[in-house]
């Protein structure tokens, strides 16, 4: 049996179908939430204004700016580990007949979204703590662009599935 010839069956298609209809709908919920953490974070800032954080008297000049350096370096790796862990999951998965690859390619996109959603709860932390709203906007639309590079394409799991390489994998 070539290794195309499990993805044509129909009972495998309708299988992979319903994976992936459930994987993004998991994925439109989880930028659902980071649309949650901007109106959490703008109604803190309309009722405390002006919101310096909560942490705003623990911290002072020196540590507010280390904090924020380590968030952003927090972020930093983030994306970098997002980056490795997936393109290491995506090449085991190429080795894998498409039966056993399946499973495996949903929690590969699972934990790609997963990934994708920390830097903005970094942000919001930040926010919190030390009361950077400029900085949490940053680290949302870094989640945001995450979210739209890792967002779950049925095509592009078909073509690792077929072990074709023609589109993006990112």
């Amino acid at each position: 049996m070539t290794p195309t010839a499990g993805i044509q069956d129909p009972v495998f298609l309708e299988k992979l179908r319903r994976i992936f209809k459930s994987t993004s709908l998991l994925a439109l919920g989880m930028v659902g939430v980071l649309a949650i953490y901007l109106c959490f974070a703008e109604i803190i800032r309309a009722q405390k204004r002006p919101f310096l954080g909560y942490f705003s008297a623990a911290l002072s000049g020196e540590s507010r700016m280390t904090l924020r350096y380590a968030i952003y370096g927090a972020a930093v790796a983030i994306v970098l580990l997002l980056r490795l862990v997936n393109g290491r999951q995506l090449r085991t998965i190429e080795s894998l007949p498409p039966e056993g690859a399946l499973p495996r390619l949903q929690r590969t996109g699972i934990l790609a979204l997963v990934l994708a959603e920390i830097p903005a709860i970094l942000g919001l932390a930040l926010f919190l703590a030390a009361g950077y709203n400029r900085d949490f906007y940053v680290l949302l639309f870094v989640s945001l662009f995450l979210f739209f590079m890792y967002f779950p394409r049925l095509k592009n799991w078909e073509d690792i599935l077929q072990k074709n390489r023609s589109s993006c994998r990112f």
